[in-house]
């Protein structure tokens, strides 16, 4: 009763953290907002002197990253306000250096360079969607400060015939961080370089 458990303080950051994406970012935006570790305590009679918790922040601009970091650091700050803390003890918020800026396309570039694909190696070969997911990437550190207009694009290596089996009912086709994901290479790496080398032609036309 003299002490302030931090397994019940970490507890309720958590719950606390499920309002973030749910009740405070608009609901057009995509965010993401994840506790994937919590570790405190070494014995199952002490009360713990801390708790770590790691989360995974996700988002698609700079608005919804600042919203969703301040968020987290203001939750957890005040709830261990209301845990009674003192000032010198509340919950420290750090960004990893793991942390990435959303990946944002030029969007007048990314027209240009879509063009340019379309044009040289078929409408067939060309996609243009929303991902579904949200995975994140290291690209933006080359673009973000100082700004630099840039275009990220993905290429794919799972062959036609597994997503058209998996449609029939057959296997899903495995992710990215699948053990048993797999690709085929030769194709993957062609469409690749060329859509590379075509971009840059483009981007970097000889001096006349």
């Amino acid at each position: 009763h003299a002490g302030k458990d931090p397994v019940v303080l970490g507890s309720e950051i958590v719950m606390a953290l499920q309002t973030l994406v749910s009740r405070e970012l608009p609901p057009r935006d995509a965010g993401v907002v994840t506790v994937g570790s919590f570790h405190s305590g070494t014995k199952h009679n002490i009360i713990s002197d801390e708790a770590h918790l790691q989360l995974t922040v996700r988002n698609t601009s700079q608005a919804t990253r600042k919203l969703l970091l301040d968020g987290i650091k203001r939750i957890a700050v005040n709830m261990g306000r209301v845990a009674g803390l003192p000032e010198d003890k509340l919950p420290e918020v750090i960004i990893s250096e793991e942390s990435v800026p959303p990946t944002i396309n030029d969007a007048k570039l990314a027209r240009r360079l879509k063009a340019v694909w379309t044009k040289n190696m078929g409408t067939d070969k060309v996609i243009s969607k929303m991902p579904k997911g949200m995975g994140a990437e290291d690209f933006p550190f080359f673009t973000t400060d100082p700004y630099i207009r840039s275009v990220y694009f993905q290429v794919g290596g799972t062959p036609k015939s597994s997503f058209e089996a998996a449609k029939n009912g057959g296997p899903a086709v495995p992710s990215h961080h699948s053990p048993i994901f797999k690709i085929v290479p030769e194709p993957a790496v062609k469409a690749g370089v060329e859509a590379t080398v075509l971009a840059l032609k483009d981007l970097m036309p000889p001096k006349s």
